[in-house]
């Protein structure tokens, strides 16, 4: 398989200017005023994913939606023209660190947990993948804590099994949640009438 390739967003000038815009804008703690600079700039990523948080917060979830929408539609536009086949390969690294990346994973976070609570389980454990493969080292969304949950409402058994065996360094097993996860999965898989997935390329270098 080919070695890990990481990526990273570069703002404009422009864009970072309009950045310090947002931040006293969120300061404000008013929606009003963010809402007014993405009247300026529509597809400011960072600003779309904290109105995204106000309108979730306050129950606008269709509003929410669209937001993140934008959001990741601005970041898929600009993206390295390799970035795309990497993600699909699991090669893909986007650090949590360089905080010019945070809002295309906080987008991508948030579409995950959308598909999840309107019940597209496999979409949502998709997008939980490959969330974790942009930043196996750090995990710094917390991801293997939420994918035994989104495995199970998927069906996807038999991967849920595999995964400790695909990250050994990790002692999955030890955490309460993956014992009882688990032991249901286990339990699940050995039905007829369980479905499941197909255990797939579970190498550390490689989307699993």
């Amino acid at each position: 398989p080919a070695p890990p390739m990481s990526f990273v967003f570069v703002h404009s000038r422009s864009y970072r200017e309009l950045q310090v815009e947002v931040e006293m804008a969120t300061a404000t703690g008013d929606p009003a005023a963010l809402q007014r600079v993405l009247a300026a700039c529509p597809y400011n990523t960072d600003g779309l994913v904290r109105l995204a948080d106000y309108c979730s917060h306050t129950g606008q979830h269709e509003l929410a939606g669209e937001c993140v929408d934008k959001a990741l539609h601005a970041c898929e536009a600009a993206f390295h023209p390799q970035m795309r086949s990497r993600c699909t390969q699991g090669t893909a690294r986007l650090r949590w660190r360089n905080a010019a990346n945070r809002p295309f994973l906080r987008a991508l976070f948030r579409q995950m947990k959308r598909a999840s609570r309107e019940g597209c389980h496999r979409t949502a454990l998709e997008l939980g993948k490959l969330l974790f493969c942009l930043d196996p080292e750090g995990d710094p969304m917390h991801l293997l804590l939420r994918l035994p949950g989104l495995a199970l409402a998927a069906g996807e058994h038999r991967w849920l099994l595999a995964l400790p065996s695909a990250l050994p360094a990790h002692g999955l097993p030890l955490y309460p949640q993956y014992a009882l996860s688990l032991a249901l999965a286990e339990r699940l898989s050995a039905s007829p009438d369980a479905g499941g997935g197909g255990w797939g390329d579970l190498g550390e270098g490689r989307a699993f």
